[in-house]
């Protein structure tokens, strides 16, 4: 017989101790396949029958607040699940309506990438100093970008701790919380409830803070505002979608920020990938390689740029792969062609 909750419990246990980043339940012709991903890659876990797979799709729905009768809408809904260890594991769940029924995925949120260092992460030590001299200056805006899954968040997490929060006010927006600041205010963003990146932006600004992390810098109001308040003398991390460093100047742009507010805020960008980590067995873990971009003043002529640039990402995956530390076959997945190595 098949007894859902405890099933679905054996899952998500399995999940977090292979230190899986998301569950897909994904809906086929014959049933339901269960896949984890890790280390950035799929892997197909087991496929369950379609009477058992009603009954395990309504079960996330119905633990992470959704309509288990509306099956033609997508739908987002949240799970604080526990574990026998009796640790909280936050899922962030996300239905879709397929041919075949409804399409699931659990994102893990808070996994220990979330809890590294600099170092851990595998920023090298003469970009981490530069990093730390950057992240000292009193204001200005410090960006991270890359594509969705490139391991942003960790980062901004590792920068954060290293700040002195018992002299500082810092204050983090973020959706979702994914690990605790110590000594940080940290908000949950909730659209549904109103509060919103620009809103909560707004508040923040009234709260007295020197530092302020944004978790995602998206549209032209929230850009607006992190620029504000990095011009008014705050110090303003944030997580922004491009592929290189330097695309950041285009991505603001586009967003409707004027060039000189551009040139009078941005501190620098450090861009990133994430590799699947090389171990005599094959891969376990990952390791971020980074590009940095750091500018020296607000003087920079933009036209000239790329010499502010170092590392750039080639550079950071053909040492990673010199190393050892990873492949060549795994850094050219991430979109960084090496050759010669």
């Amino acid at each position: 017989m098949f007894q859902v909750e405890l099933e679905l419990d054996k899952l998500i246990s399995q999940a977090v101790t292979e230190n899986a980043s998301d569950i897909h339940f994904d809906a086929t012709k014959d049933g339901l396949l269960i896949r984890f991903r890790i280390d950035g890659v799929l892997d197909i876990h087991e496929k369950i029958e379609q009477d058992a797979a009603d009954k395990l799709i309504n079960r996330i729905k119905i633990m992470s607040g959704m309509d288990i009768s509306e099956k033609r809408l997508p739908q987002d809904g949240r799970w604080c699940w526990q574990g026998k260890d009796k640790k909280d594991v936050m899922l962030r769940v996300s239905s879709l309506p397929s041919v075949y029924g409804e399409t699931i995925v659990c994102r893990i949120v808070g996994s220990e990438n979330c809890y590294k260092s600099l170092e851990q992460l595998g920023m090298t030590e003469e970009v981490r100093q530069i990093v730390i001299n950057l992240l000292q200056r009193p204001y200005g805006l410090l960006l991270i970008s890359g594509p969705t899954g490139s391991g942003k968040t960790s980062t901004l997490y590792a920068l954060l701790r290293l700040l002195n929060t018992v002299t500082d006010n810092v204050i983090s927006l973020e959706n979702p919380v994914e690990a605790d600041i110590p000594g940080a205010i940290q908000v949950q963003i909730n659209p549904k409830a109103g509060l919103t990146f620009p809103k909560a932006l707004r508040a923040v600004l009234r709260q007295d803070p020197d530092t302020i992390m944004v978790g995602e810098i998206r549209d032209r109001e929230t850009a607006e505002l992190a620029v504000q308040a990095a011009l008014t003398g705050h110090r303003v991390l944030a997580t922004i979608h491009t592929n290189t460093a330097l695309g950041v100047r285009e991505r603001l742009l586009d967003m409707g920020i004027e060039d000189y507010l551009v040139r009078a805020t941005l501190l620098g960008v450090i861009a990133q990938r994430l590799v699947r980590r090389k171990t005599s067995c094959g891969f376990c873990g990952r390791l971020a390689l980074y590009e940095l971009l750091a500018l020296p003043d607000n003087s920079v002529d933009w036209t000239h740029c790329e010499q502010y640039v170092r590392p750039t990402l080639l550079e950071s995956g053909t040492l990673a792969v010199r190393m050892g530390l990873t492949t060549v076959d795994e850094v050219r997945r991430n979109g960084i062609e090496i050759r010669g190595v």
